[in-house]
C-alpha cells in the first residue's frame, strides 16, 4: 500500500485547516477548549470527513484531473478508484460514527455533513455557483461544529461567516484554474458558462463583502485591536492584490497561484482571529 499516495488523496493541508477550525470554533464560542477530549474528537472527525470528500472528489473527478492535475494519486496510478472509494467510504463510516460520542447534535451535523459531501460528488458539483456555496457552507460548519462540542455556538459564529465568504471567493478562483479539465469532461462552472473575467466579476463580490466586513467584530468591540492590525495586514491587503491580478489578468495560471496563496492565507485570518481574543 502506498501509503504517502493516500496522504495526498485526503489533502492533509485542508484536513489540518479543518482541524484547526473546529478548535478555534470551541475556543471562540467558550473561551477555552473543555471539555478537551469532545473538542480532538470533534476536530479529528472534521480531517476524516474532509478526508473523505477530497477522496471521493477525486474519485468522480479522475478524468478532469487527467487534464488538470495529472500527478493527483489516481490519474498518475498510484491508487485505483476502486481504493480511494474504499478509503472515502470507510473515513466517512469512521467520523460519522465518531460524533455519537460528542453529542446527538454533532452527529446530525456529521450525517449531514457526510451525505452533502457525497451528493456534492455525484451531482451538486456540477451546478455553476451553488456547488462553491455548499463548499463555503460546508467549511463554514467547521467552526460551528467547535462551538457544538463545547455546548455554545455564539461565539463560532462570526469566524463562520468569514469562512463561508473565503471559501466562496477562493471557489470561483478555483474553477477558473480547472476551466480547461471541467470543460473537457462535461463539467459546468462560473467560468465555463460565463466566461473567466465575468467569473472574477462575481469572485470579487465575496471578496469586497469579505474585506468590508473584516473591521466590523472590532467596531463592535468582539475582538482587539490586535485582530484589527493583523487581519488588516496578513489578510484583507492579500486579498486585495489577489482581486487585482485576477483583474488584469483572469487567466488559469493566474487563478492558481491565486488559489494556493488564499490556501496558506487561511492561516493568518485564524491567528488574526485569535489574537483578537486575547487579553494582552
Amino acid at each position: 500500500m502506498n501509503l504517502y499516495a493516500y496522504i495526498q488523496l485526503a489533502r492533509p493541508l485542508n484536513g489540518l485547516i479543518a482541524f484547526l477550525s473546529v478548535i478555534f470554533g470551541a475556543f471562540l464560542a467558550s473561551g477555552n477548549i473543555n471539555p478537551v477530549f469532545d473538542v480532538i474528537i470533534a476536530s479529528a472527525i472534521a480531517l476524516m470527513l474532509l478526508s473523505a470528500g477530497n477522496a471521493i472528489n477525486d474519485y468522480f473527478d479522475v478524468e478532469s484531473d487527467k487534464i488538470n492535475k495529472p500527478k493527483r494519486p489516481i490519474p498518475s496510478g498510484k491508487i485505483s478508484k476502486h481504493s480511494a472509494l474504499t478509503f472515502s467510504i470507510l473515513l466517512f463510516i469512521i467520523g460519522t460514527l465518531l460524533s455519537l460520542i460528542v453529542n446527538w447534535v454533532a452527529f446530525l451535523i456529521a450525517l449531514f455533513v457526510s451525505l452533502t459531501l457525497i451528493f456534492y460528488a455525484g451531482k451538486l458539483r456540477k451546478l455553476p455557483l451553488l456547488s462553491n456555496l455548499v463548499v463555503a457552507l460546508l467549511t463554514s460548519l467547521t467552526f460551528i461544529y467547535g462551538g457544538v462540542a463545547v455546548g455554545k455556538i455564539s461565539g463560532a459564529l462570526i469566524p463562520a461567516v468569514f469562512a463561508f465568504l473565503f471559501t466562496s471567493a477562493r471557489e470561483i478562483v478555483k474553477d477558473i484554474q480547472d476551466v480547461d479539465g471541467d470543460q473537457a469532461t462535461g463539467m459546468s462552472s462560473l467560468a465555463i458558462k460565463y466566461g473567466n473575467k465575468k467569473a472574477v466579476y462575481i469572485a470579487l463580490i465575496f471578496f469586497s463583502l469579505l474585506i468590508i466586513a473584516s473591521p466590523i467584530p472590532y467596531l463592535l468591540d468582539y475582538y482587539s485591536i490586535y485582530y484589527l492590525l493583523c487581519v488588516f495586514f496578513g489578510v484583507d491587503i492579500v486579498l486585495i492584490f489577489c482581486m487585482i491580478s485576477l483583474i488584469r489578468q483572469p487567466s488559469k495560471s493566474v487563478a492558481g497561484r491565486i488559489a494556493n496563496i488564499m490556501k496558506f492565507d487561511i492561516f493568518i485570518g485564524l491567528i488574526a482571529i485569535y489574537l483578537g481574543n486575547l487579553k494582552l
